[in-house]
């Protein structure tokens, strides 16, 4: 039986702190500081409700996805891993209307990390759709959701960010990386 990994989008495998740094900056003038600001309520905090919806909308607009850059090494390692390794890769994100993002979002993973990529979006719960789909391992950037994946025995790893960097220190069941080409060595640790 195949592997299967599973993966979030989102400060996962491209870079949302700089989309949120250059709408910060375009709709209040201000430099966030992304170590202090890690959630959406942290903006809404720091700028306001209108400022935030509108950070918000311009951040994460399903019609700019195509012109989103994986991080780098991300397609590679992803693709190594399909190709090479046999683990089937399955994206698993949240968005509020799962239907207007996929039109736009799974023609962009599939370009990037192959066409056998399977997608979930979803605006419930995530550990269900990971136990449902049988995943192995997840990678993901929030810390209550790597936690709670590791805390059900699967393999877990996350992109190092600021708002993760303490549970990856913490726990040595949640495996991180700074670069994506790391990723096919920690996953020798997969079971």
């Amino acid at each position: 039986m195949r592997a299967t990994l599973c993966s979030d989008v989102d400060s996962t495998v491209w870079d949302t702190a700089t989309w949120v740094r250059e709408a910060v900056l375009e709709v209040t003038g201000d430099v966030p500081d992304l170590e202090a600001i890690s959630t959406w309520t942290h903006v809404l905090d720091a700028y306001g409700e209108e400022a935030t919806t509108e950070i918000f909308d311009r951040v994460l607009s399903p019609a700019r996805i195509p012109e989103r850059e994986p991080y780098p090494g991300a397609p590679e390692a992803m693709l190594h891993l399909q190709r090479e390794r046999g683990v089937t890769i399955h994206f698993v994100t949240r968005a509020h209307d799962p239907e207007t993002v996929r039109p736009h979002l799974e023609p962009w993973l599939r370009e990037h990390f192959g066409p056998e990529v399977g997608l979930t979006i979803t605006d419930t719960d995530k550990l269900d759709i990971l136990q449902k789909l049988g995943a192995s391992g997840l990678i993901d950037d929030r810390p209550e959701i790597l936690q709670r994946a590791a805390d059900a025995g699967l393999w877990t790893a996350a992109r190092i960010q600021p708002w993760n960097r303490g549970l990856v220190a913490a726990r040595s069941d949640v495996h991180g990386f700074s670069d994506w080409r790391e990723v096919p060595g920690l996953l020798d640790l997969m079971v």
